[in-house]
């Protein structure tokens, strides 16, 4: 019984795994046409479905196949807890809310309600609990990312394989807008945070010939976020590195492949203007075209070419590890948090002193006022003022899941007197999954989802060293939580993250209970 128990679940979490993270992202029933509507829809089905599955399984299995749960599974970790927490809290921000309709499914266009906070619960614990490793399913999201950061530079470059574009004028605002089959730039942004650190650890990670069509996968998903329009992507883009320097800086072998993967920045943009690459691109970011593709890339590409070269040489006559006493590690420590007190100083300094900002040439990214980040600062602005002036329940509870704009356009407190393209948008969330989450979910729920990211990415640290496919894990939960401080969560991306945090988590499990050991090379 607990073998058969063990096979169903095994099939069960990776036929969802493979629905949520390799199909939905490619799916479309109607092109962009109620293309937020069409994902919804399907990852409630395909959750309702496995869900159903596992209690039957459940009910024909009984108690075996909870020993079997129970041999292989012991005890709760702490980031277990904080989505546990967030599951009850999400149910009592519902029942408080004053909007049960909305706050149930979710606001037309965006259903991040209560149904799918709890679809993302019990997502997380069948993969946490059920994920055997499954070269099939990882290989499949692969080639499912690849193709969904290829088809969004192609689209960018007048490419419409899908025919998506078909009755759009090249100059109307959706085409510049729409991407891939994920469509909102801001959607399929958030996407790219979470799916191409998949593809830089497939080319860091990799070994012998395979890791050739990992570099193009990668070299693709770079291309994809400098073109998708969103300045948020470059921000994760950033992230990304960052932790995977870090994790590098043991190892002279994940040292040269580490910097291999940073040659892919400079050597897209240089091959883009190299080519004149003919781009569609939003009106708001053809500007900085001017500043992104030049030739002056050539120069980072040549000094990384070069160091490159010395490294690998230096790797192939195994010398002695000169990063094993960790002075390396240690500088950069030193370095990065030197930057980062530098950069809080600059920016500190730009609100303060018209004198500073003007020495950077009065950037608008480096004073925060109601224009920034596209109107950003207005936006958190006013939604953090309706926070503060809210009861003391909802403070703590929130108005409901996926209820800002039936609270902040009832209340009549989010006046923004946005002009242009954005005159009659009306503002369903906050921009900001962090802030929104506040008022959504209140203090506790708020809480509660920061800490299911935080105990995520410590936990994975914490296991890298005995396992590195926990790199993806860091990388990813990094680069989401960047991305989310200017964005929103969102039926594709927000169940991709609880998915890849589930089946770390999975890992961390087998690492603690010294069942297995994975191969760190797969």
């Amino acid at each position: 019984m607990e073998t058969k128990s063990a096979g169903f679940q095994k099939i069960l979490t990776s036929a969802y795994l493979l629905l949520i993270l390799a199909i939905l992202p490619v799916y479309m029933k109607d092109g962009f046409y109620l293309l937020a509507d069409a994902k919804y829809l399907f990852f409630r089905n395909v959750s309702w479905f496995c869900a159903i599955a596992w209690l039957l399984g459940t009910a024909i299995y009984g108690v075996g196949g909870r020993q079997a749960h129970k041999s292989r599974h012991k005890g709760y970790s702490v980031t277990d807890w904080f989505v546990i927490a967030f599951g009850i809290l999400s149910v009592l921000s519902y029942l408080f809310s004053n909007y049960k309709d909305t706050a149930l499914v979710g606001y037309s266009g965006w259903y991040m309600g209560l149904l799918t906070e709890v679809f993302l619960v019990g997502g997380y614990f069948l993969v946490s609990r059920g994920y055997e490793k499954d070269t099939f399913v990882f290989a499949i999201v692969w080639i499912s990312v690849f193709l969904v950061c290829l088809l969004g530079v192609l689209n960018r470059q007048g490419y419409d394989p899908l025919g998506t574009f078909a009755d759009m004028d090249w100059f109307d605002w959706n085409r510049r807008n729409l991407l891939s089959t994920i469509g909102n730039i801001n959607w399929y942004c958030g996407y790219l945070a979470v799916g191409v650190p998949l593809l830089l650890y497939c080319f860091w990670a990799g070994e012998g010939w395979r890791r050739i069509p990992a570099g193009v996968a990668a070299f693709v998903g770079i291309g994809g976020i400098f073109l998708q329009g969103s300045a948020s992507g470059y921000i994760a883009l950033a992230v990304m590195y960052v932790i995977l320097f870090f994790g590098s800086c043991r190892e002279v072998g994940l040292f040269l492949h580490f910097w291999q993967t940073v040659v892919l920045v400079p050597l897209f943009c240089f091959l883009a203007w190299l080519t004149q690459m003919d781009l569609i691109l939003p009106y708001d970011m053809e500007h900085l075209m001017g500043k992104i593709y030049t030739p002056f890339w050539g120069i980072p590409l040549g000094i990384l070419t070069v160091e490159i070269g010395i490294l690998w040489v230096y790797h192939r006559r195994k010398h002695r590890n000169f990063l094993e006493d960790g002075r390396v590690l240690k500088a950069a420590v030193v370095l990065a948090a030197a930057s980062v007190l530098t950069g809080v100083l600059l920016l500190v300094g730009c609100q303060v002193s018209e004198e500073i900002w003007g020495l950077f040439g009065k950037a608008s990214f480096l004073r925060l006022n109601d224009d920034w980040g596209s109107g950003r600062g207005k936006l958190w602005a006013a939604a953090w003022e309706g926070f503060c002036e809210s009861n003391f329940v909802r403070k703590l509870y929130g108005v409901g899941p996926d209820c800002f704009a039936c609270y902040f356009y009832e209340a009549g407190t989010l006046e923004l007197g946005a002009a242009g393209q954005w005159k009659d948008a009306i503002y369903a969330n906050a921009h900001n999954e962090w802030l929104n989450m506040l008022i959504n979910q209140g203090i506790l729920g708020g809480v509660c989802y920061l800490g299911i990211f935080l105990t995520a990415f410590w936990r994975f640290s914490k296991n890298f060293g005995e396992n590195r496919k926990m790199m993806a894990g860091m990388m990813t939960v990094g680069a989401y939580m960047a991305n989310q401080f200017f964005s929103f969560g969102q039926v594709v991306a927000t169940p991709f993250i609880f998915l890849v945090i589930a089946v770390c988590e999975n890992e961390c499990k087998r690492i603690e209970i010294g069942k297995e050991r994975p191969d760190a090379g797969e």
